[in-house]
């Protein structure tokens, strides 16, 4: 009989690949903790600088409305004197009292809504991936969902001009009128040999084109030349 030649069992090291899988856990779990907690801080600013905002806004509001009513008393006292200052200064103040009462309700609504708004948005790192998500496909569904039109350029149509026949003139000078008759008002006049294209005829009379507006002159003294 042969003797089979013992095999030796070499035992698996797991320590070694349990050490890399925990180190590649603890890696990934450590990553994502940072931006988590990173995007965490982010919205805890803003929902502790509401206020401050809050102030700051209503701050520069006040000093806005107050340096406006003033600068609108002394106008007026320069103006108009002293006691039309003292009316408008009682104006001022109610009208004053009023736009900062709006506007107060206004900026303390703005701001919290903006504020409190970035708060949630960065509340931990899922809100804001899912945010830019919805962004982006909201963007992405805007530019390519959106109604294409097929543009078909439309031929250009030759602008008709129409040929009116030319005549010359054959008096020494011929008067152009405003109307069709030997009354009316004179344009101005035609020298010999000078030629005109005759628009319509009317009346014994050829309607031209003279300095910009219709004219009409005798055909008795024009001659076709086309």
């Amino acid at each position: 009989m042969t003797k089979r030649t013992p095999v030796i069992e070499i035992p698996r090291n797991t320590s070694t690949y349990t050490s890399y899988a925990r180190w590649g856990n603890s890696h990934r779990e450590s990553l994502w903790s940072r931006f988590n907690n990173g995007v965490a801080s982010i919205g805890n600013w803003f929902a502790e600088k509401s206020e401050d905002v809050l102030g700051w806004i209503s701050l520069a509001t006040m000093a806005i409305i107050v340096i406006s009513c003033i600068v609108q008393v002394i106008s007026t006292w320069i103006d108009d004197g002293f006691w039309m200052a003292l009316l408008m200064a009682f104006g001022v103040c109610i009208a004053g009292v009023i736009a900062w009462y709006v506007a107060a309700i206004a900026i303390v609504i703005g701001v919290n809504v903006v504020m409190y708004g970035f708060r949630f948005l960065f509340w931990n790192g899922w809100t804001l991936l899912i945010a830019l998500i919805l962004s982006i496909g909201g963007w992405a569904y805007a530019a390519y969902s959106s109604p294409s039109y097929d543009y078909t350029p439309v031929a250009e149509t030759e602008v008709y001009t129409p040929i009116y026949d030319k005549y010359c003139c054959t008096a020494a000078v011929l008067n152009v009128r405003i109307h069709p008759n030997k009354t009316s008002r004179v344009l101005g006049t035609l020298r010999n040999g000078q030629v005109v294209e005759v628009i319509d005829k009317e009346n014994g009379f050829a309607a031209i084109e003279y300095n910009g507006q219709r004219g009409y002159a005798s055909l008795k003294y024009l001659n076709k030349i086309n």
